[in-house]
């Protein structure tokens, strides 16, 4: 196995939403973001972003991994506190993603929950009811924590805040030494509420 290359990145926002103090976005509690985008357009860096911001305050998080996508190295190198994250792995089974959502969420005590479902086939997601993300919303609403669903393509209608993350640039040290990527997460979706 290959080491892993050090990879800086930095995730600027674009739009009318506060920033917390390492300058991404403040997601809204008792509510569902949906972050999206492309292969290598800095979703799982702004993930990580969270999960670090969260870990640091003391709050739980919680990981739906969809796919086996999530690096507990990486995280941990982008400043996560492995120690207050649950870790769900669910082997690319959509339905044991949803369901095992759905516990975390319903349980409480979480500040942070992310469902990743980026490697998830587009007839899996579009199979989804939508009854079950305002399930989802119905279950948030009055709490403190904040479901991040990660996926490719938008796909929560019942969202407070949508997120598209977009690789700017690509950064190079000297002749062909690469030193990481830089992303940005243009709003898509905010609830009036939410605006600031």
């Amino acid at each position: 196995m290959a080491a892993a290359l050090p990879v800086s990145s930095r995730v600027s926002l674009r739009g009318a939403l506060s920033r917390e103090t390492h300058g991404y976005p403040s997601l809204p509690r008792g509510a569902i973001t949906e972050v999206s985008g492309a292969i290598s357009s800095g979703r799982t860096a702004l993930l990580h972003q969270i999960l670090a911001e969260a870990s640091a305050r003391g709050e739980a998080c919680a990981v739906v991994d969809g796919a086996g996508a999530f690096d507990p190295l990486s995280a941990a190198e982008a400043g996560v506190d492995l120690r207050r994250v649950l870790w769900v792995r669910c082997g690319g089974r959509l339905d044991f993603a949803i369901k095992a959502a759905d516990m975390i969420v319903h349980s409480g005590g979480f500040g942070v929950v992310a469902l990743d479902l980026c490697e998830a086939e587009n007839h899996g997601l579009n199979r989804i009811p939508l009854s079950y993300w305002y399930r989802f919303r119905n279950a948030l609403e009055n709490t403190p924590t904040r479901l991040v669903v990660m996926c490719h393509a938008s796909l929560v209608k019942a969202c407070a805040l949508h997120l598209e993350t977009k690789r700017e640039r690509v950064t190079w040290r000297g002749k062909g030494v690469f030193t990481g990527i830089e992303f940005v997460a243009e709003i898509r979706k905010q609830r009036a509420a939410l605006a600031g």
